[in-house]
């Protein structure tokens, strides 16, 4: 068993949209799961050797010091079934949980932050706005979702519109999502910070596009789910 690896015990589920679940995951010991900042991730493995694994976003809202609740796909969701079946997450099944991963957040009064959100990357990405809100930092959010009824967290992103600017995206073809997601970095400045979290052909092409304004090391990418599969299914199916 890997060192460290946490056993936990998978609760109950609830929809936080359409398409996307929160699940709740608690020590069977009722031990102390270490603590985690806004916008962490983790990872979670089938056994205990830690050779099977998917990594979730975090979700703020679990108070119990030996619970998680994690954000995830809705397994059986049109084209991902397939993906999300080889890690199944069952009601009283044991799964192991590695210790959570804060994303880098850069707190600078002169740089200029934008984030990207897509799918369920929209967790990542509310829980660093929600740090960039609370350290000052004046912040940009775009949301993207297929429809409104899919958009993850939109609640949450809406209560910081006092903090940064926030716009939500919906229903775009992929020539007009990349027009916006263009358009809402040109022009920066080379130290603008830029977040991005969803399917990895989502963060390429944001990370593509912000390389012509800023410098590479401000781009940071927050990698969900099991990568190596979900880049095999873009290249089977397309975007």
């Amino acid at each position: 068993m890997r060192d460290n690896l946490i056993p936990v015990i998978v609760g109950r589920k609830w929809q936080i949209a359409k398409g996307y679940h929160a699940v709740e995951l608690r020590t069977a010991s009722k031990s102390v799961l270490p603590p985690f900042s806004d916008g962490s991730c983790v990872t979670l493995c089938l056994n205990s050797a830690g050779d099977k694994q998917r990594i979730y976003p975090l979700l703020g809202v679990s108070s119990l010091s030996d619970g998680y609740v994690v954000g995830m796909r809705q397994e059986g969701d049109g084209r991902t079934g397939s993906l999300l079946s080889r890690f199944p997450l069952n009601e009283r099944d044991e799964v192991f949980v590695g210790t959570p991963q804060s994303p880098p957040t850069i707190l600078d009064d002169r740089a200029r932050s934008i984030l990207f959100a897509g799918g369920i990357g929209a967790a990542s990405i509310a829980g660093i706005a929600k740090r960039l809100a609370s350290a000052g930092q004046r912040f940009e959010v775009h949301n993207f979702a297929r429809s409104a009824d899919r958009a993850v967290l939109r609640e949450e992103f809406d209560a910081l519109r006092s903090h940064g600017e926030v716009y939500h995206h919906f229903s775009l073809s992929d020539d007009l999502f990349a027009q916006k997601s263009s358009h809402a970095m040109s022009p920066t400045h080379a130290n603008t910070q830029i977040y991005c979290s969803g399917p990895p052909a989502f963060m390429d092409l944001i990370e593509r596009q912000a390389r012509e304004w800023v410098y590479a090391a401000n781009v940071h990418r927050i990698a969900l789910g099991d990568q190596k599969a979900w880049s095999a299914a873009v290249r089977r199916h397309g975007n």
